[in-house]
């Protein structure tokens, strides 16, 4: 326990981590390795990218690239403040996801197998983990099957650790446990942004994108732009499942037996195996079903994951008349004027389309309103005429 107290891991801030980071932390504190102890790299820059781009010896897309620069970021930044013993990067294999009846929950191939890549861009001429004393663990981790992870884990940690299987079972369900705690935080504070949207007839964008669309070095920082002009920004792995709110966007069609239930996403799309493009499928859904929503998808170029879906996203938001933007093929070059223009003209439509609307609800308001006033006529004349055949 001494040695855990004084151990120094570090993880990239990179791909599915920006998802499933509060996992790996809890089981690593409660462990007892101190939370300070756990370095994370910083946020993807052009600074980082230029730093650490020279080992790269992959070209799928900028996120799996960037992991490189991460991992140059941990060693030469990190470490050489304060020396490091491990760098921890798993392998994703399967992940957790609340959709049902599809097919599978997979991650993207290429990041799977991406800290192997890793791994060669810094043993290839020299072993650079072993000339500054780090140990490189990456396990290849199915988080689906809770059993079949504490293995994994336990098989990677026990020989640093010194793990003992009863520990590592507690450590696991603490991970989960924990991980299931901040996502209902979150989705608990997505309710309440959304209801007060929907008090203040105000919208709200949903960031369409995958768990690494988080980082601003990645998604060049849009969904910050857009919070500046005053917008609510979700993400589409945090907005919220409460029954009553799920009743009221899917309830019709479960019923109608158009799908069975809220979280399916059979009816759009069969092929339901990778699971970000199944949440990102769901969100779509979700917004298009939302009248205070609207969306905007980000992808990275070079995304094969995420080229087969874009006219079906498009066509799920679109077609309910909610409206939908897209920055596709973003890689490493930022051209932050373009960015900006497309941003205010954006925010330039959105708020035509909010006044649109309010003048709508106004005159359908309106309507209620002649239709009511006339109904309670009518009702009184036929009061009179009845009081008057009685009489």
């Amino acid at each position: 326990m001494k040695q855990r107290g004084q151990l120094r891991i570090g993880i990239p801030r990179v791909l599915n981590m920006y998802a499933y980071a509060p996992l790996f932390s809890s089981y690593l504190e409660s462990l007892g390795v101190p939370a300070e102890n756990i370095v994370y790299s910083d946020f993807t820059s052009g600074e980082m990218y230029r730093a650490g781009s020279s080992r790269g010896s992959i070209d799928p897309c900028f996120p799996s690239k960037i992991t490189i620069a991460h991992v140059h970021n941990l060693i030469f930044n990190k470490h050489a403040h304060k020396p490091l013993q491990v760098i921890f990067f798993p392998m994703f294999d399967v992940l957790l996801s609340p959709l049902v009846n599809a097919r599978g929950h997979n991650a993207c191939p290429t990041l799977a197998v991406t800290p192997e890549t890793v791994e060669a861009a810094y043993t290839k001429e020299t072993d650079l983990f072993t000339e500054h004393g780090i140990r490189y663990v990456h396990p290849l981790v199915d988080l689906s099957d809770r059993k079949l992870f504490a293995r994994q884990m336990f098989q990677a940690w026990a020989p640093i650790l010194g793990l003992a299987g009863e520990e590592n079972e507690r450590a696991t369900e603490i991970g989960y446990r924990e991980l299931g705690r901040f996502e209902s935080s979150i989705r608990r504070r997505a309710r309440e942004v959304l209801d007060q949207l929907e008090s203040e007839q105000k919208l709200g964008i949903v960031m369409v994108g995958r768990p690494y669309h988080h980082d601003p070095g990645i998604n060049h920082e849009i969904m910050e732009q857009f919070q500046k002009l005053g917008y609510s920004i979700f993400s589409q792995s945090t907005l919220p499942l409460d029954e009553d709110l799920l009743e009221r966007l899917f309830g019709k069609e479960v019923r109608a037996g158009v799908i069975s239930h809220p979280l399916d996403i059979s009816d759009v799309w069969k092929t339901a195996n990778s699971a970000s493009s199944n949440h990102k499928m769901w969100a779509a859904k979700f917004t298009a079903r939302h009248p205070n929503l609207v969306a905007v998808e980000i992808s990275s170029f070079k995304c094969g994951h995420d080229a087969p879906i874009y006219s079906v996203i498009e066509q799920i938001v679109e077609r309910s008349g909610t409206p939908y933007f897209s920055f596709k093929d973003l890689d490493e070059n930022r051209p932050a004027n373009t960015i900006k223009l497309r941003v205010e003209t954006i925010d330039y439509f959105l708020k035509r389309y909010r006044e649109d609307r309010l003048r709508r609800k106004e005159k359908e308001a309106k309507i209620e309103r002649q239709l009511a006033e006339y109904e309670h006529r009518l009702r009184e004349q036929c009061t009179r005429e009845l009081s008057a055949e009685t009489a």
